[in-house]
């Protein structure tokens, strides 16, 4: 799939997606986070919204010839093992809602930021 996104709104995207993880206190250095922010990039890029997580995993991992099970497990042991701290501090700031641990698997914390990414 083609993005419809010039390079100077692709820019601005991924800056503020790297600005949104490490707020929310994921660790750079963490696989988990790399494969996070690739993989909301390809959900905003391709216009996925509307489409299960799943299969946006599915098809993320194929195109990208990465290991679906590491791909999952990683994503999720970022989402898992954030600073919350951070995350409590700057939730709201966000989402304008209260953080709640409820929005940290990996199916529900994509959509939260793929949401403000996408507005």
């Amino acid at each position: 799939m083609k993005s419809e996104y010039g390079n100077h709104t692709k820019d601005k995207v991924i800056y503020s997606l790297y600005a949104i993880l490490f707020d929310l206190g994921l660790s750079p250095s963490n696989k988990g986070t790399i494969y996070l922010k690739e993989l909301i990039e390809y959900i905003i890029f391709n216009h996925l919204y509307d489409h299960a997580y799943k299969e946006i995993l599915e098809q993320f991992a194929e195109e990208n010839n990465y290991d679906l099970r590491k791909l999952q497990s990683n994503i999720k042991n970022a989402i898992y093992r954030l600073d919350t701290s951070k995350a409590e501090k700057n939730f709201e700031k966000y989402f304008s809602i209260e953080f709640d641990t409820y929005y940290l698997s990996p199916n529900k914390f994509v959509s939260l930021i793929v949401l403000i990414l996408r507005s």
